[in-house]
């Protein structure tokens, strides 16, 4: 698919660098139809870069096996749709996968190099092949599965298939062959980083020869570093794995623990608040028993603004300071989910696959580190909208909301640090405010994402000139 998109540029290719006068070009004004485009090209070019890249940027977990064609595609699209709704998310996804990755890569390489020693001499071919980034990719995603007692294939988690290596129970499948799986192997993905760069190329070639960018190129701009970015991350991720290694050994059965959870406490009392705000945003579990600790509903998950312990209603009281420990609770619940800490509340064992945005229980530090490189492309995200300050708009009105949306994307990703600063350093009064505003600003950046969006179509009713002038390519 994204090969297609490359189609209509190819004519304009004529051999090499940039060398037409940029005077000549700027005064064309498309008299020549032979340097000009229309406003459907622009459009298209712009829609089918962003949906074939991100159509191929999301490396989604591997589906559930009773799952139809239809099922699956349609799970897909509704990623991919978060993908363009919600790019910062999707990167903390794939940055904590790929740490979570490294991690079991290196331990089980490690686990298994032991188990090689003590059975050197009837190893046979279990361990012929070393463990990988790509391995570890394909744990998280439920690569790996086992039929229950009840005659349901259940994923493997990272602790069942680590006591599989420590006992040399499990043949690693080699890397080539976990690829063969994939129904798109390195070729889509060079393809796909390609039609990014490629728009990149020609939006950087239009600065130089003084080519006016339209509004929506800037936005497709913004969203080829998200998904280069993507691309980075999950380069070693198997693309779209249609079904899971079954492994079968009498080790596995319902009874063995496929997940850590955290043992119930009793509610925390009011003078326990800034505890309570530090227990929400850690994910590490306590030791407990290895029973079933029922996980939060969605209704913990999703405050309705109609409840009355809906967001509206917990900020009025956190600045009243009338916080109770049920609210403190759902709060915490849902910033667990935002901030990609909620794995730790997932049962494998009662699951025919992974969550779609699952990451393996990533460690807290890996969290962190997630979460701050995911606010740091926000943030890139917001500044390549600024790139269109002092360019030419219709109205004042819309040139000045773009600017102050852009500026929005920019600093409310920056408060998010900012209260990830404070809470590493363990400053709990200043986190429980500095996250009172981190809350207030959603519904703005919310706001400020859908103005970009509307305002990169309108601005295309009135473009100047040079904005429909085509680059030319030509050998100096």
């Amino acid at each position: 698919m994204p090969s297609l998109v490359l189609l209509p540029a190819l004519p304009h290719w004529n051999a090499g660098a940039i060398s037409q006068p940029t005077e000549s070009l700027a005064q064309a004004s498309c008299i020549d139809i032979t340097h000009c485009r229309t406003m459907s090209r622009i459009i298209w070019s712009c829609l089918a870069t962003i949906a074939a890249c991100a159509w191929v940027a999301v490396h989604r977990n591997v589906p559930d096996p009773k799952s139809g064609m239809v099922r699956v595609n349609l799970d897909r699209i509704a990623i991919t749709i978060c993908a363009l709704l919600v790019p910062e998310y999707m990167i903390g996804w794939a940055v904590r996968q790929w740490l979570t990755a490294r991690r079991i890569a290196r331990k089980n390489e490690k686990l298994a190099k032991k188990a090689r020693d003590r059975h050197r001499a009837d190893m046979g071919t279990s361990y012929s092949d070393v463990w990988t980034v790509t391995h570890g990719f394909f744990v998280i995603m439920g690569g790996f599965n086992f039929i229950d007692s009840e005659a349901t294939s259940r994923p493997l988690s990272r602790n069942q298939v680590e006591e599989l290596v420590k006992n040399s129970s499990l043949e690693l499948p080699k890397k080539s062959d976990i690829n063969d799986k994939s129904k798109a192997d390195i070729f889509s993905k060079v393809v796909a980083s390609l039609q990014t760069l490629w728009f990149v190329v020609q939006s950087l070639a239009r600065l130089v020869q003084h080519l006016s960018l339209t509004k929506l190129e800037i936005a497709t701009l913004a969203y080829s570093s998200i998904n280069l970015a993507m691309y980075g991350f999950w380069w070693y991720k198997p693309l779209n794995v249609g079904r899971s290694v079954l492994v079968q050994h009498p080790q596995l059965s319902p009874s063995s623990p496929s997940r850590s959870v955290p043992c119930p406490s009793p509610p925390p009392s009011r003078s326990q608040t800034a505890d309570t705000f530090r227990t929400a945003m850690s994910s590490q579990p306590d030791e407990c028993s290895n029973e079933y600790v029922s996980s939060p509903s969605e209704e913990t998950l999703v405050m309705s603004v109609n409840d009355p312990t809906s967001i509206t209603a917990l900020l009025e009281e956190i600045i009243k300071g009338r916080e109770t420990p049920t609210r403190m609770q759902r709060l915490g619940n849902l910033l667990k989910t935002v901030m990609g800490a909620q794995d730790h509340e997932v049962d494998l064992s009662k699951s025919s696959q992974v969550p779609h945005f699952y990451a393996g229980v990533p460690e807290d530090l890996d969290i962190v580190w997630a979460n701050l490189i995911a606010l740091i492309f926000a943030m890139v995200f917001g500044a390549v909208h600024c790139t269109a300050w002092s360019l030419v708009f219709p109205s004042q009105a819309e040139k000045l909301l773009w600017r102050i949306a852009s500026m929005a994307l920019v600093g409310i990703p920056a408060i998010y640090i900012l209260v990830m600063t404070l809470h590493m350093f363990q400053m709990q009064r200043l986190v429980k405010y500095s996250l009172l505003l981190a809350l207030i600003t959603i519904p703005f950046y919310i706001l400020a994402r859908l103005i970009l969006l509307v305002l990169a179509f309108t601005t295309l009713r009135s473009l100047p000139s040079t904005a429909l002038v085509t680059v030319h390519w030509t050998i100096s």
